[in-house]
């Protein structure tokens, strides 16, 4: 049994937790389009500035990522829910928890292709074509189409909606929650 004061904690975190992992989902596909654009060989001025432009571009929403994933309250949060009477409410703050520690990897080494392509322009443009197709990939390989690890992964936020929308049985509360 729940205990009733439970209850308006764990609706606030599931809805903490959804727009947070709704955030970083919108964070990472931002991720992949600026991606997708980025010119195959940088042997002209303009290549150089518009690779620079994405790699800036992408920089910051990896910057925004880890704000997000590094967030005290967010931290806070979680660890209340992995304190929950609730097995559901446990497990799925593991899997939360999980989840940012490889999205906190992906981070790491975003950081330091970025850097590297930053150097590639700079002295090896020659070498640009290989490694910002390894970019893409391991970006796609995380988070592209329904198999990326990342993406699957992001189906606890739609479990939060879901188990959300069979607590509340009022339309209009639910409505306000999930505004």
């Amino acid at each position: 049994m729940v205990c009733n004061k439970e209850i308006p904690v764990y609706l606030y975190m599931n809805l903490f937790l959804y727009y947070i992992m709704k955030h970083i989902g919108w964070c990472l596909e931002r991720i992949q389009i600026a991606m997708a654009h980025i010119p195959r060989a940088v042997i002209s001025q303009e290549d150089k500035e518009k690779a620079n432009n994405i790699l800036d571009e992408v920089q910051e929403y990896a910057d925004t990522l880890s704000q997000l994933i590094s967030n005290p309250e967010f931290k806070k949060s979680l660890h209340q829910l992995e304190k929950s009477s609730i097995e559901g409410v446990r497990l799925q703050a593991h899997e939360i928890e999980e989840l940012f520690k490889d999205l906190e990897h992906m981070l790491y080494v975003l950081d330091l292709y970025i850097k590297n392509l930053k150097e590639i322009i700079i002295n090896h443009p020659e070498q640009w074509g290989k490694k910002a197709d390894q970019l893409v990939l391991m970006i796609d390989q995380k988070f592209g189409g329904e198999m990326g690890e990342l993406r699957k992964e992001f189906q606890v936020a739609l479990h939060a909606e879901e188990e959300l929308k069979q607590l509340v049985t009022s339309e209009k509360h639910l409505a306000e929650f999930l505004k």
